[in-house]
């Protein structure tokens, strides 16, 4: 989901002119990367994708979230903290998770890198984000959620799912969200819609 535009800070969100910048370039250089992996594999009803390639990935398929809602337990490796304007279109913070509204655009939505989204077809609470703590301290259970893109986590190369694929499958087989979407050093996309996951797999393909 990582863009390459460079627009105004957003010091609601502390984020610095250098920092933004600093973003843009580390952005920019992901682009000039060759050899570029794409992996996908299934588990229970879900698909998933992981890819190292850098780009936009709502630009490419933004069916991902138009007519959905979207549940963020991390932006930039922190909690989301609603704008004036985003809580004024209905965007809520409970326990370090920002809730959308229904999305109607993928314009304005908060992306930043290092970003963790699970999306679902209805309105929905996840309980209490553990985004600062020790994920492997934490309740393993209904109303608690580990925060894994932080840890680096991918469901591809082996080295970053090792440890945290257990955890993540646990976790998302509670909390059954139609989407998933982690942005780190990897993209990675989990759906258990077949439709939707195709689509996106082949619009991945056309980058490459």
């Amino acid at each position: 989901m990582k863009q390459c535009a460079v627009e105004g800070a957003d010091p609601q969100r502390g984020e610095t002119p250098a920092r933004q910048l600093d973003r843009f370039t580390r952005c920019a250089i992901g682009r000039r990367k060759i050899n570029l992996m794409l992996t996908v594999g299934s588990q229970g009803l879900y698909e998933w994708l992981v890819t190292d390639q850098q780009f936009d990935l709502l630009q490419i398929s933004p069916e991902v979230v138009l007519g959905k809602y979207i549940a963020i337990t991390s932006i930039d490796s922190g909690p989301l903290v609603p704008t004036d304007d985003e809580t004024a279109a209905g965007w809520e913070s409970r326990k370090k998770i920002a809730y959308s509204p229904k999305i109607q655009t993928i314009q304005g939505l908060p992306r930043a890198g290092w970003d963790e989204w699970y999306i679902f077809d209805n309105p929905t609470d996840l309980g209490t984000s553990h985004l600062e703590e020790n994920i492997f301290e934490m309740p393993q259970e209904q109303g608690h959620v580990s925060v894994l893109v932080n840890y680096g986590f991918a469901l591809y190369p082996p080295e970053r799912s090792n440890h945290l694929a257990t955890l993540f499958w646990e976790q998302l087989a509670r909390i059954r969200p139609a989407s998933y979407v982690a942005d780190n050093d990897y993209l990675t996309f989990v759906s258990i819609n077949k439709r939707l996951f195709a689509s996106v797999r082949d619009a991945v393909k056309s980058l490459r």
